[in-house]
């Protein structure tokens, strides 16, 4: 497979499903870990997963900080056939996401409790919620490194490898719930235990491309260090932001839902925030799929194949949202007692909370894929504008003033509001380039 000279859709394709695939059966999993968790623990085991969801953000914007910022450059350079150039940006991004996940790993240790608290766990969820941080404890690093690896295998013409991986830890994720949960009566913390394992089978699978023979991913001696880290933090900070960005969003969110509501509503957003996760998550593999495609032929001077791949990816986007916005607005009640045995107030509150928030899944993939792609191809301001008018800036802004004008209802059109005029500001930027 030649990414310079193939036939552009069947190139695209060949990314793109594995990379959704892959990105729905993590998505998946994550869902299933809240589904099981609810119909166990009740609505506070949702509104306990619901308080450390804020983490899988955090995990997700470390990897991508480094990840995407290095395998862009990655691409790049193999576009420009620099082998010594991509192997440096692995080299280097590596060493940085490796340190700063001890950093990451060593704070969530010792301060969970007061992070939880932070994240909006009250006196009744924060021991539930503690529970489940015992055993994810133990696997931190395989969240950001592991997402992290994935991203360089892809690049490096395995994205059917990471699909597989993905696909293999989100089954054994998904039986290891069920079994661990129900089968033998751990609760929260067996869906906890499948958690990590899962991402454990992801991580070891992904190694298996270090030593095959397409494999040209290797580490090398560095002479520049700080400068290559400055230009793969520079590429990287968007998508890097855009992860960190809904981490803290779902905190406000989170503060604000305990402040003018109570708990119930809470766990009626922990549904909401983890399908609008998942959709996310989802719609990551439409930029995973045209990132190093984009990147290498803007390395080998082929614009026609680049703005081939970013009408591809658009319409992939588009239709993404369309569908993920109706199937969501049509079985709201279905979708609640899916992910718990609701109490009577939580199925006559759902229903209406869920379809005013749901309608922003119209938006939320071409507004990750805008950031993706502006990224790729090295603009990185207006990549960096997207990703902050997406994930945190208008949210952030409108969650304290929408309350204010037209009540606490409002807060639940926050993000319709948020993805339409992010979507709107980042079609421009797409257009003009």
């Amino acid at each position: 497979m030649n990414l310079q000279t193939d036939d552009i859709r069947r190139i695209y394709f060949k990314y793109l499903i594995p990379s959704l695939f892959g990105g729905l059966v993590m998505s998946v999993y994550s869902l299933v870990d809240m589904i099981v968790v609810g119909q166990y623990e009740g609505a506070a085991g949702t509104a306990a997963l619901a308080c450390v969801s804020p983490l899988w953000a955090f995990f997700c914007c470390l990897s991508t900080l480094f990840g995407n910022g290095g395998a862009v450059l990655f691409s790049n350079a193999k576009g420009k056939g620099d082998v010594e150039e991509s192997r440096s940006a692995f080299t280097v991004s590596f060493v940085l996401v490796c340190s700063i996940t001890v950093i990451v790993w060593f704070i969530i240790a010792v301060f969970d409790k007061p992070l939880l608290r932070l994240f909006g766990a009250d006196a009744n969820l924060l021991p539930l919620a503690l529970r489940y941080m015992k055993w994810l404890k133990l696997g931190i690093p395989l969240w950001p490194i592991g997402y992290y690896l994935g991203m360089f295998v892809r690049n490096d013409g395995s994205p059917v490898l990471v699909g597989a991986a993905t696909v293999c830890g989100g089954i054994f994720n998904i039986f290891g719930d069920f079994f661990l949960t129900f089968t033998c009566n751990m609760g929260i913390e067996g869906a906890a235990i499948a958690t990590v394992c899962g991402q454990g089978l992801v991580f070891f699978i992904q190694l298996a491309h270090l030593f095959s023979r397409k494999n040209t991913i290797a580490f090398i001696r560095i002479t520049s260090f700080i400068k290559k880290s400055r230009e793969i933090v520079s590429v990287g900070v968007s998508s890097f932001l855009c992860s960190v960005g809904m981490g803290i969003l779902v905190v406000l969110f989170n503060n604000q839902i305990m402040h003018y509501f109570g708990s119930n509503e809470l766990a009626i957003y922990g549904v909401a925030g983890n399908l609008f996760t998942l959709i996310q998550t989802f719609s990551y593999g439409i930029g995973n799929a045209a990132q190093p495609i984009v990147a290498e032929n803007m390395g080998a001077g082929n614009p026609e194949r680049v703005r081939q791949t970013r009408n591809l990816g658009c319409y992939a986007a588009a239709g993404i949202g369309f569908i993920s916005a109706a199937v969501t607005l049509c079985i709201p009640f279905q979708i609640v007692r899916l992910y718990m045995n609701a109490s009577v107030e939580i199925q006559e509150l759902a229903p209406g909370i869920l379809r005013r928030y749901f309608t922003c899944l119209l938006f939320v993939p071409f507004n990750i894929y805008a950031t993706y792609y502006l990224q790729a191809v090295k603009r990185v301001k207006k990549s960096l504008a997207v990703s902050l008018l997406h994930s945190f800036l208008l949210g952030a802004v409108f969650l304290y003033l929408f309350p204010m004008i037209g009540g606490s209802a409002s807060i639940w059109y926050v993000m319709l509001f948020a993805e339409l005029i992010t979507a709107v500001i980042a079609s421009m930027m797409l257009r003009k380039f």
